[in-house]
């Protein structure tokens, strides 16, 4: 059974050394791999004498004149900022998110972290006896590492609750946690903690026993699945990531796996870089957390089921599309039961069970990388044997054709797809990329009615020449829009210009004025129709009188108005602009 938690080796498990010593000396740590030194000793200011181990958590200066310049995030902390290690204990718990035991006049503490301290605790109680074994024996988890991390027992709920009110949390205040979701306490008896990436326990997911779950009715089976989330279950970080975020290898590899007990077994073994996503999906916000870490690179390995291939298709699709900055890989478990050779094994927990850790770091070594993921994918979705299907086969993967970014990758993708097509790679590769350019034509013109024309002209000579037509003609009809969206513009400001000047005679009372300029408007809106850049010089150079002439300035008002309406003069004057006059004068 598990011991007492020590409140000193749960901070020392969750603070990364790397992260305390930058932070508090303002300077960054250089190097590779898990041996990092600064340029500069905070205590001798020697120069190159400061390292830091990644892996064991550890720092040294072996310049200091003491000698002793030393140890853990403890003693580093202790040293610079002179305080004992119960400040040291206080400070660093606040920074990694830790709730330390508080006294019961303390009602403030977190209450999710006091369940799970609790749910620790109960490892001890008898009937604990048959979920302990289970994790350990039957599904041989290291009970070190179980320990180390937030996996605990119900108890029975009500003496649960009596616990806590005890300790003086109110009902609703609990309720509030999801642990009161149903068949907590009773059937789900294993308590999993799922941390944010700062630390702070963020939900519960519960797990039954195998035992538990072989006792459920088979028409029941849909209501008690393995593992059940609590209620309003939210959380933006994938499982175990705040834990792993301390153990970064040199290759920056983080491995993303699907079951959380996938999780439990892969750390079990040493492979501490890995976090879990609890489904065959990608969380909101699960992105963004990998992004803060020191992870460069992610190995994508969920479960060898059509569900499980489904799922990691879509973290590929988000990954490539919003996180560019991660380099993508899958691993695909295709092994077989060692007792059962037709009995392929599901998940990574599996494949350690029964092959051992050997078989899961064999295939963590020759990843896919995610273009030629994606060509042996969509090659099970498609029959490439088949001239439609090929197309559509060829449409879908110029979608992530822009995506990768790596030429090498493009190039090994091609003779996966030339493999997998029996097509030439250089004909692949125009024909995706025909299809990339007309779709970023319909991007460019913003046009989402043409995509189903442009991929299939991307492929059709015949129909590429109908398409080029139908886009001279449309961009025809574009400009004689954009033609008429001007006249209206000169028809309205013409109009506008008539009722104003109108207005300013009527003031004057020169109503032969008012009907002759009201004539000369009418001939110039006509001839809009046919000349309306002529037709409207005309009307800048009427606008020019009227704002150079004052109205009692009649004689060179009224000289343009007749020039404007008199037909000798219209004939002559106005036509070589491009307007028709009536017969209407003065």
């Amino acid at each position: 059974m598990p011991q007492p938690v020590n409140a000193f080796s749960e901070v020392k498990e969750r603070a990364d050394i790397l992260e305390i010593v930058q932070s508090e000396t303002g300077r960054i740590v250089k190097g590779r791999g898990n041996r990092r030194f600064l340029e500069e000793c905070p205590f001798c200011h020697g120069h190159g004498c400061f390292k830091i181990d990644l892996q064991k958590q550890l720092f040294n200066c072996f310049q200091c004149a003491d000698g002793k310049t030393g140890g853990d995030v403890f003693d580093f902390v202790c040293k610079l900022k002179g305080w004992d290690k119960a400040i040291a204990l206080k400070e660093l718990a606040t920074r990694v998110g830790y709730q330390l035991p508080e006294r019961r006049a303390n009602r403030k503490r977190d209450l999710r972290e006091v369940i799970m301290a609790q749910a620790k605790a109960d490892w001890a109680l008898p009937e604990a006896k048959e979920a302990w074994d289970y994790l350990i024996i039957e599904r041989q988890l290291s009970p070190e590492v179980l320990q180390k991390h937030d996996i605990g027992y119900i108890r029975d709920r009500t003496d649960l609750i009596r616990l806590l009110v005890k300790e003086g949390f109110s009902i609703d205040e609990i309720k509030a946690t999801g642990i009161l979701t149903r068949d907590y306490g009773d059937f789900y008896r294993i308590l999993i903690g799922w941390r944010s990436l700062q630390g702070r326990v963020m939900g519960f997911v519960a797990a039954a026993t195998s035992a538990r779950l072989q006792s459920v009715p088979p028409e029941q089976m849909d209501d008690f699945p393995k593992y059940k989330n609590c209620v309003d279950f939210k959380v933006d970080a994938p499982f175990n990531l705040y834990y792993a975020k301390h153990w970064v290898p040199e290759d920056g590899t983080l491995n993303i796996v699907e079951g959380l007990i996938d999780a439990f077994q892969m750390v079990s073994k040493g492979f501490r870089n890995t976090a879990g996503l609890g489904t065959n999906r990608f969380g909101e916000g699960y992105g963004d957390a990998i992004s803060k870490t020191r992870f460069e690179r992610l190995i994508v390995l969920l479960d060898a089921d059509p569900a499980g291939r489904k799922g990691t298709f879509e973290v590929v699709k988000e990954c490539l599309t919003v996180y560019r900055q991660l380099k993508l890989y899958v691993a695909e478990i295709a092994a077989f039961d060692p007792v059962d050779s037709k009995k392929p094994i599901k998940d990574p927990d599996e494949l350690i069970r029964k092959l051992g850790a050997e078989a899961l770091r064999a295939l963590l070594c020759e990843p896919l990388k995610a273009g030629p993921w994606l060509a042996l994918y969509l090659r099970n979705k498609y029959d490439v044997h088949s001239n439609l299907r090929r197309d559509q086969f060829f449409q879908e993967m110029a979608e992530f054709w822009p995506l990768i970014l790596d030429e090498v990758e493009k190039k090994e993708t091609l003779r996966y797809l030339a493999s997998l097509s029996g097509l030439p790679q250089d004909d692949i590769r125009k024909t995706i990329d025909r299809i990339v350019d007309a779709a970023r034509q319909i991007k460019e013109n913003r046009n989402p009615k043409e995509a189903p024309l442009l991929s299939s002209a991307a492929s059709n000579p015949d129909l590429q020449v109908k398409l080029d037509r139908m886009r001279t003609k449309l961009s025809a009809l574009k400009e004689k829009h954009h033609q008429l969206i001007e006249e209206r513009r000169m028809l309205l400001k013409a109009y506008a210009s008539s009722v104003y000047h109108i207005n300013a005679l009527s003031k004057g009372g020169y109503r032969w004025h008012i009907i002759q300029l009201t004539k000369g408007h009418s001939l110039i809106a006509k001839r809009f129709r046919k000349d309306p850049k002529g037709a409207y010089r005309i009307l800048e150079r009427l606008e020019a009188v009227f704002a150079e002439a004052k109205i009692s300035d009649l004689g060179l008002i009224t000289s343009e108005i007749e020039a404007l309406c008199r037909f000798e003069s219209a004939t002559e004057e106005l036509d070589a602009e491009g307007i028709v006059a009536d017969r209407s004068g003065h």
